[in-house]
């Protein structure tokens, strides 16, 4: 499907009842129709299509299975489709396909570090929000000055597109290892100016916000911010990640790796694993030590916002929590959507080899998956790009195993609800299960 075609599907996708959006005569969506090459557009072309060629070389190369979720024909007919079309497109909307491009690679699952996006940031901006899709829907958890009013309202559009249409036209952009993985990493898309632009579902200037604030609903304007200065705000993984709240333990202290505490008395050893790397010497020694004293009851295991990290750091910690686990009934793991990369690999393999309950929502992370990515600079592209291509292939379950994520034995979904109360049914869910 060509890059213009592809924007035209999505945007007839999200559009539905809604007014209609300006169209080029390339028939691709948004307001400005300009092409991305104003100046010496048949050089910029040229070098722009030569480095789509040198992305479908360099994935070849680099990815020992490249088409283990697309054919390499369908791969090649929307890159044909793109560089034939590059003249008619803005940057945002060449920006857009690319992604689009190297999303499909994953789009049957287990390539989720497969991404696509500009590199360093420069000229990009983004909504000077944070937020999360919660169970009851898209919910803003923290706002930059002036807009301190938006936490804790739930959007309902964006550029007067219904905010479920915006999701939707967003997903085919969201590189996965399952079906867990979009709504972890799709606020990295659409708090992006540009994307939204590309999309044809905002036009220059202000962006359109509209929230349910109680009983109602109002639109508010926001300014774009500096992608950098949205970064300075926001920290690291502040796109995806929920803010710290003082009343909510599991997300406080996110730069500690790895912390225990007892709980209910001392009946339960609670060990937060917050990113897959080094921790303190004797740490997986004190873990059995606890778990194998009088009245110690179970164990749980709290992976939630893990994104990895380094998994030839966590074979003693594995040891220790297999060895708390061998009755069953003791052991407990704790999930959600960000649970991912290395953090997934350990979940895999206590899953594959332990008794273990697992509480939360399913992880975002694959059983097997591709990884170890590779960065590929396209700089001749109208948005220069950086592509992640995997390498290495991690099997941490059966080769034949259907499954792209564990499905927690006990469902518990992430609330706005409980977030902004400052609750944790997840944990309480793991501390009043049966044994």
């Amino acid at each position: 499907m060509g890059c213009s075609r592809l924007i035209g599907v999505l945007l007839v996708m999200v559009l539905g009842a809604c007014a209609a959006v300006p169209v080029s005569p390339s028939g691709s969506p948004g307001g400005d129709s300009s092409p991305a090459f104003s100046a010496s557009p048949s050089v910029a072309l040229d070098a722009a299509s030569a480095e789509l060629d040198h992305l479908l070389q360099q994935l070849e190369s680099i990815h020992p299975e490249p088409w283990h979720g697309v054919t390499r024909a369908e791969f090649v007919a929307e890159l044909e489709d793109l560089k034939a079309e590059l003249g008619s497109l803005t940057d945002a909307q060449a920006m857009v396909a690319v992604m689009h491009l190297v999303a499909l690679i994953s789009r049957d699952g287990r390539d989720g570090h497969m991404n696509a996006l500009p590199i360093d940031d420069d000229g990009q901006t983004a909504l000077p929000i944070r937020l999360f899709e919660f169970a009851e829907g898209v919910f803003i958890t923290d706002a930059m000055t002036p807009h301190r009013d938006l936490v804790a309202t739930r959007i309902v559009a964006i550029g007067g597109h219904a905010v479920e249409d915006v999701l939707e036209a967003l997903e085919p952009l969201v590189p996965r290892d399952g079906p867990a993985t979009v709504p972890a990493f799709r606020p990295l898309y659409l708090l992006r100016v540009q994307v939204l632009e590309g999309l044809g579902l905002i036009g220059p200037g202000a962006v359109q916000l509209t929230v349910r604030d109680g009983p109602g609903e109002r639109t508010v304007a926001v300014d774009p911010v500096p992608m950098d200065a949205y970064r300075r705000w926001a920290g690291p993984g502040g796109m995806v990640s929920l803010p710290i709240r003082a009343d909510l333990a599991w997300l406080q202290q996110p730069d500690r790796a790895v912390g225990l505490e007892e709980l209910d008395g001392g009946r339960v050893q609670y060990v937060r694993y917050r990113m897959v790397r080094s921790y303190p010497v004797g740490l997986p020694e004190e873990l059995r030590d606890r778990a194998a004293a009088p009245g110690v009851e179970r164990v749980v295991v709290d992976l939630r916002h893990n994104g990895g990290g380094d998994n030839t750091t966590y074979r003693p910690l594995l040891s220790a929590v297999r060895a708390a686990g061998a009755e069953p009934g003791r052991l407990y793991l704790l999930t959600d959507r960000l649970t991912f990369s290395a953090a997934a690999n350990f979940v895999t393999e206590v899953e594959q080899t332990t008794p273990v309950t697992i509480v939360g929502e399913p992880m975002g992370g694959g059983l097997n998956f591709w990884d170890d990515v590779t960065r590929v600079e396209l700089r001749n592209l109208p948005v220069p790009m950086d592509v992640g291509i995997s390498v290495r292939y991690w099997q941490k379950s059966e080769p034949d195993d259907p499954r792209l994520t564990i499905e927690p034995q006990i469902p518990v979904p992430t609330r706005a609800a409980d977030y902004f109360a400052g609750r944790d049914p997840v944990l309480e869910a793991a501390l009043a299960a049966p044994s």
